[in-house]
């Protein structure tokens, strides 16, 4: 998985995802977020929710890591317009920084018909 996309554009996705109004429902340490990057979109996935959004994608796949884990290393990249993301089994490095993942797919399906 290779995907270059805005890193404002996906903070929000997975702010919009990952959080509820109620204080109950706020990211939590369990959370988990799934990224899909498949038919020219990146899909975040997380507590049921998905939401789409265009990326320049090189390459398919989809990778789960922690929810909060991701939004704080996305608040590391303050200043930067856009963000190369590249996953495999191995992790997902952000820029240079690599991450290790719960799970990863090498051949994603995008969740609705586009």
């Amino acid at each position: 998985m290779k995907f270059t996309i805005g890193r404002r554009a996906l903070q929000t996705v997975l702010k919009a995802v990952a959080s509820r109004p109620s204080e109950a429902d706020k990211i939590s340490e369990e959370d988990a977020v799934t990224l899909s990057a498949c038919a020219g979109r990146v899909f975040v996935k997380c507590k049921g929710d998905v939401v789409g959004i265009e990326a320049f994608v090189l390459e398919d796949g989809a990778v789960t890591l922690p929810a909060k884990k991701f939004l704080t290393l996305l608040n590391t990249y303050k200043g930067t317009r856009s963000l190369t993301l590249e996953g495999n089994v191995d992790g997902l490095r952000v820029q240079t920084f690599w991450m290790p993942l719960l799970g990863y797919d090498p051949h994603p399906e995008p969740p609705a018909e586009l």
